[in-house]
């Protein structure tokens, strides 16, 4: 079971605002003050997603990012909160699955949870699917246990990035289109530029890579696919 969300930040105002956001509509929060205690509640707590107040800019926070996807195993969505335009803040920042930028709109913040909450209850719900294992060349994709395997090794994905492999996999010969892929991964009301579908396809096709030839079809101006493997 999901603890709820975990809050990080030292703005007392914020946390109560989304504090008294969230719970009204059914998500509990904890906030944490200091980084060795957000990372304590991400290993033990299993929370369904972690908020970074990034609205100061301080460079600690993409490596904590990082530290946080280590500490959860990969499973735990994080979204960042920041001051800065989403052109001007480093959307390549790994850890990181979407940025929410000030004024903060709840109904973004909210969309992007529900979407969470609803891929776990999908996923966890008895007697659906009684095999959710997706294979395609060398590459393994186990849903309940989130897991991506390659040649024997791990591949390690963010869960947004787990998403959008996924949904590669289930249908690898049809080429998807960014809106396409924008539409399954992620909230419904989440304001998404196609650069940011290919920032992560990127980060995939890397993680992929380390373990083998390239998979991932780019088809120009049309989207991506899964090809047979590059020689």
């Amino acid at each position: 079971m999901h603890a709820g969300v975990l809050i990080y930040t030292g703005d007392a105002e914020l946390f109560l605002l989304l504090e008294y956001i969230l719970e009204a509509e059914g998500f509990p929060v904890r906030l944490c003050v200091d980084e060795s205690e957000l990372l304590a509640a991400t290993r033990t707590e299993k929370p369904l997603a972690v908020l970074i107040d990034c609205s100061d800019s301080r460079p600690g926070e993409f490596s904590l990012c990082r530290r946080i996807r280590k500490a959860s195993g990969d499973r735990v969505p994080v979204a960042a909160l920041t001051n800065a335009a989403g052109a001007e803040f480093n959307c390549d920042a790994p850890g990181i699955d979407t940025i929410i930028s000030s004024p903060f709109d709840p109904r973004r913040l909210l969309a992007f949870l529900e979407g969470i909450r609803t891929n776990l209850s999908q996923w966890s719900r008895p007697g659906t699917a009684p095999e959710r294992i997706y294979r395609h060349a060398d590459i393994e994709m186990n849903v309940p246990s989130v897991r991506v395997i390659r040649n024997g090794h791990a591949v390690h994905l963010s869960a947004l990035q787990f998403r959008l492999l996924l949904h590669l996999m289930k249908m690898p010969e049809v080429v998807h289109s960014r809106d396409d892929l924008i539409a399954a991964c992620w909230p419904r009301e989440a304001e998404v530029e196609p650069r940011t579908v290919d920032i992560h396809i990127g980060h995939i096709r890397r993680a992929l890579n380390r373990f083998g030839p390239d998979v991932i079809r780019t088809v120009r101006s049309v989207g991506y696919a899964l090809g047979p493997l590059s020689q």
